[in-house]
């Protein structure tokens, strides 16, 4: 026989199981840490550190980043990031090549081909003997670290295409040659506003109005005759005469 009428159990359960939602003083349970975080006001959250980041192309460096090594003047690193880490870029490099920009000249002093290693341009290079570049990179070297060869850091260039390359101290050399080569300019890759402004030098228009003639007709292989291929050096060269004598090369705008 039960011990408690019908209704003091029914009143009995009641009380031992709506301690959660009745107005009692009723202690909820604590929650879970991540919960208790969830909960928590916002604040203030500190910084996590990130990784450099690669700058923005719309401006040109004129001044020497720190770090490198004794008589080298290169960009700054992220500003390298930026110009090396895709496509090749001779809009750039033709600024960077101009008759006031502070940045080392180096040459090269044998053919090599060449690889960019510093960051994730994959466009091979094949520098050629007597070649000028622009070093973006040439750091000092480690006294307290591991010699290895001659114990010299590699170089980081810049050729006059836009293309970045590294290449070893024993391949390079300050001593400028009576006449300094260049890489080719990609003419048909050049954004169209610096074709505009390039066309404004004499001696560049000529140049092109014969390259447009002797290259009619070069086939989608790349495949060109020697008098298309012998235009385009003319044009190439004209390029760099008008860079080195100071001529003003403009930023490029992406026309699509």
């Amino acid at each position: 026989m039960n011990r408690f009428p019908l209704p003091a159990i029914v009143i009995l359960a009641a009380a031992c199981g709506g301690a959660s939602s009745g107005g009692g003083p009723s202690k909820e349970p604590a929650p879970p840490a991540s919960a208790a975080s969830a909960a928590a006001p916002e604040g203030p959250t500190p910084k996590k550190e990130e990784p450099a980041s690669a700058a923005s192309l719309d401006t040109i460096p004129d001044k020497c980043a720190d770090g490198q090594a004794e008589g080298i003047c290169a960009p700054p690193k992220s500003f390298v990031q930026s110009l090396c880490g895709t496509y090749p870029k001779p809009e750039i490099a033709l600024i960077l090549f101009s008759k006031k920009s502070p940045f080392t000249r180096m040459y090269m002093n044998r053919n090599m081909e060449g690889w960019y290693t510093s960051g994730q341009q994959s466009t091979s290079a094949k520098l050629i003997f007597d070649e000028e570049v622009i070093v973006l990179k040439h750091v000092k070297v480690d006294k307290g670290g591991m010699v290895i060869g001659n114990g010299a850091t590699p170089y980081d260039v810049l050729r006059l295409d836009g293309v970045c390359s590294s290449v070893e101290s024993e391949a390079i050399t300050n001593k400028r040659p009576p006449v300094p080569k260049y890489a080719l300019v990609p003419w048909q890759h050049l954004e169209k506003n610096v074709k505009d402004a390039l066309l404004g030098d004499a001696n560049i228009a000529a140049a092109e109005a014969s390259r447009r003639k002797e290259c009619k007709g070069t086939t989608s292989l790349g495949v060109v005759s020697p008098k298309c291929a012998g235009a385009d050096d003319r044009l190439s060269k004209a390029i760099v005469d008008f860079v080195k004598n100071g001529g003003e090369v403009p930023m490029p705008k992406p026309s699509h």
